[in-house]
């Protein structure tokens, strides 16, 4: 087997930098369902007092607005992380398939990683839009102040 890639050995050592890249991948799936647990355990306690009577009030509607806002961008994170993953491992197997084969594809592994890497870019984007919506729906940020001063109901007072 003469492959455009080497012997064996080099195909080896060649498919050990995907497995580097998704064990990244799978930490930042892990870093994504924590902070999914988060909210969801959030989002429960805010049913719970809803189902029980006590009623929400407009900023605890807010927070469960926002929380559903960030559950949304945490799940498209996650799902195109696990699209990154599944295509890495795509490109491992035509590698192997390249070099079994003699069948020159080279091209359509590049591609491969070229679209993993697109995905990676999409999730990680994704993950940093739901920090920001995170950071800032807290009461305390400046951007939450500037959303409030804003805001028609305060009389078009702006500081």
């Amino acid at each position: 087997m003469n492959s455009l890639f080497g012997g064996i050995n080099n195909i080896i050592s060649l498919a050990i930098t995907p497995a580097f890249l998704l064990l990244g991948v799978m930490m930042q799936m892990r870093v994504l369902t924590n902070r999914l647990a988060r909210i969801i355990d959030r989002c429960r306690v805010l049913e719970h007092k809803r189902s029980a009577g006590q009623g929400l009030s407009a900023a605890l509607k807010h927070e469960l607005v926002v929380l559903y806002r960030r559950m949304d961008a945490i799940h498209r994170a996650s799902g195109l992380s696990a699209a990154c993953m599944i295509l890495i491992c795509i490109a491992v197997v035509v590698l192997f398939g390249d070099d079994a084969f003699n069948l020159r594809l080279d091209s359509l592994i590049a591609l491969l990683f070229v679209f993993a890497m697109l995905l990676l870019i999409a999730s990680f984007s994704l993950f940093l839009h739901e920090i920001f919506i995170a950071s800032h729906s807290l009461p305390g940020t400046a951007l939450h102040r500037a959303r409030r001063v804003s805001h028609p109901h305060n009389g078009g007072n702006h500081r």
